[in-house]
């Protein structure tokens, strides 16, 4: 087995290059109608924004620019084009024509935040990936028909009958399910696969999900058009283009028939590179990005939101975009960043605390609008930027022996929304204090205790000690103050709210003393001696008091009481003040 393994080490070394196009047609226009949905089936254009134009909010994004009649349309929507709108055209032109259309600004974040879902969509599928331009994604899928399997669909649609139908099939799915997985992010997409990046490109311009097998590339670059390649200028500032149209040269085919010395000697080295594409020489590599350490989603509104309802109107649709990209690279989302421009120029920036990673987008917006809530923003927002840290999902596992724990995204929602109502310091989870008060207590963050397993069964042989009974002390919170009458410093009778009789039998004094040294600080200290109870009166309200980070002097002579009424107590006198309490009651 050993030896078939490196023998497939050593085949994958021998396969060809297979590289996909991941390519997203008018990307400025996409990634507005990604940003607003409503726009999909609505006539619109952008326009050419001037520079001096643009605001300083942070985005470089234009703001109440180019809506002049004068300005020209730089993209423009298949529906204003069906109707005869055309890039270039001034807005009262379009107008002319379509008295409705939407005239809108190109957006930088909107293009940003699309492109990086787009890069998700490729590096879900291979982790090799490289981005062209904004819009235009090269992975490298070489070998990867070890690792997934055909759908049926792709085995119904394939028609290959020079290479073996498995690889083709596998090719085939795999640009279907690019194209699936681009909707997933509200982006139309075309894939093109094939040997080189250029010729994959070229595939992906034609539309659709088209797969070029290999060895049949100049089959493909014969009939290409030049009109869809960016030639641009050669090395002495010559249109390409139009030197080759001048010479009758209108496809690829037509110019890979020509001597490749006499086109490098007059087109200069652009017109070599031109050349070898031509006949499908394209050995071009991808240079591998590092993988994304953020996830972040940005919106340019074209008006202020002053009220929190609609600003989680709009702040729900990107959480769901950012939790799609993140469950198709199998994470979940943990801590959230919140930006905010205002409409004063100034910045709102929060970070919002994810306890339990998930990916349900309600938990994920009730968790930011109240984080909103307890501190609105001081001006109308104008840009929203949220940044996702992503997170390994962790599965738990029922205990069958146990009563099943909530959610724990949908437990932390519950806590924000209850600490919202009352206060953060007022929730949490009760816990001994560090301190030698018997009283003293700490409030933490509230988290489910974790199982505890089932108690061993005792040994047959254990001896079993029915007789003894075993007894347990209700603790009072606070202490209950009672009247004590005692006879040479022993308690004989006992009177309060709810309990009046004679003592029986006595137990104690047991002597509790301590936090001496609080007091002594606090005295020495004058800018903390407000903390640090000083008197007598502050010394005998300790029973009540909860939180450790107010110590409290304290001196106690603790007795157990069994009372005529058959009661069992535990009480204490305060030699500080002199008063006595019920500390317990025995059960």
């Amino acid at each position: 087995m050993a030896s078939g393994e490196f023998h497939g080490v050593a085949s994958d070394r021998n396969h060809a290059a297979r590289i996909a196009c991941l390519l997203v047609a008018d990307f400025p226009l996409a990634a507005i109608v990604r940003a607003n949905p409503a726009l999909r089936d609505r006539p619109f254009a952008l326009t050419r924004a001037p520079a001096d134009r643009r605001s300083s909010n942070g985005t470089g994004a234009p703001r109440g620019a180019g809506c002049a009649p004068h300005s020209a349309l730089s993209h423009v929507s298949s529906q204003a084009q069906s109707i005869g709108v055309r890039p270039g055209m001034t807005v009262a032109q379009a107008r002319a024509l379509i008295p409705d259309l939407a005239i809108l600004n190109p957006s930088p974040a909107a293009e940003r935040a699309a492109a990086d879902a787009l890069l998700d969509v490729a590096e879900s599928i291979s982790p090799v990936v490289e981005e062209r331009a904004p819009g235009c994604v090269w992975l490298d899928l070489t070998g990867s028909a070890r690792f997934y399997r055909p759908s049926d669909a792709a085995q119904n649609n394939s028609h290959d009958t020079h290479a073996t139908a498995a690889t083709v099939t596998v090719e085939e799915s795999l640009a279907a399910e690019l194209v699936r997985r681009a909707r997933r992010v509200g982006l139309e997409a075309a894939v093109g696969l094939a040997a080189g990046k250029e010729i994959a490109r070229l595939a992906a311009l034609c539309g659709g999900a088209r797969v070029i097998e290999a060895g049949r590339e100049r089959e493909f670059l014969d009939w290409v058009p030049l009109d869809l390649l960016d030639l641009g200028l050669n090395a002495r500032g010559d249109d390409l283009e139009l030197m080759l149209k001048r010479l009758g040269l209108r496809r690829l085919g037509e110019l890979a028939r020509l001597d490749a010395r006499a086109v490098g000697s007059r087109l200069g080295s652009r017109g070599a590179e031109l050349m070898r594409l031509a006949r499908g020489e394209d050995s071009a590599r991808i240079a591998m990005r590092p993988w994304a350490e953020l996830f972040a989603e940005s919106l340019e509104l074209e008006y202020g939101i002053e009220t929190l309802e609609p600003l989680a109107f709009v702040m729900r649709a990107m959480l769901a975009q950012l939790t799609e990209r993140l469950q198709m690279r199998g994470l979940v989302a943990g801590d959230i960043t919140l930006a905010l421009g205002l409409a004063d120029r100034r910045r709102d920036d929060r970070r919002v605390a994810v306890a339990a990673p998930t990916i349900e987008v309600r938990a994920l917006l009730t968790l930011v609008t109240l984080n909103l809530e307890a501190a609105p923003p001081p001006a109308a927002v104008e840009t929203i930027r949220l940044t996702i840290e992503p997170r390994a999902a962790r599965p738990a596992q029922s205990d069958m022996f146990l009563p099943p724990a909530p959610a724990p995204d949908r437990l932390e929602a519950a806590i924000a929304r209850i600490a919202a109502l009352c206060g953060p310091h007022r929730v949490g989870r009760i816990a001994p204090a560090d301190s030698y008060r018997p009283e003293a207590m700490r409030l933490g963050r509230f988290a489910p205790p974790p199982p505890t397993p089932p108690q061993a069964a005792l040994p047959v042989d254990a001896p079993a000690n029915h007789n003894v009974a075993q007894i347990v002390m209700r603790t009072m919170r606070p202490a209950l103050e009672v009247e004590v009458m005692c006879s040479r410093e022993t308690p004989e009778f006992l009177r309060g709210a709810n309990v009046c009789a004679r003592v029986v039998s006595a137990a104690g004094p047991w002597r509790r003393q301590g936090e001496w040294w609080a007091i002594a600080n606090a005295d020495s200290d004058p800018a903390s001696s407000a903390a640090a109870p000083r008197d007598a009166d502050r010394a005998a309200s300790a029973p009540a008091l909860t939180d450790a980070a107010a110590p409290a002097l304290h001196a106690r002579d603790y007795y157990d009481l069994a009372l005529a009424d058959g009661g069992v107590y535990r009480v204490y006198c305060d030699l500080i003040s002199g008063k006595w309490f019920i500390d317990g009651l025995y059960d």
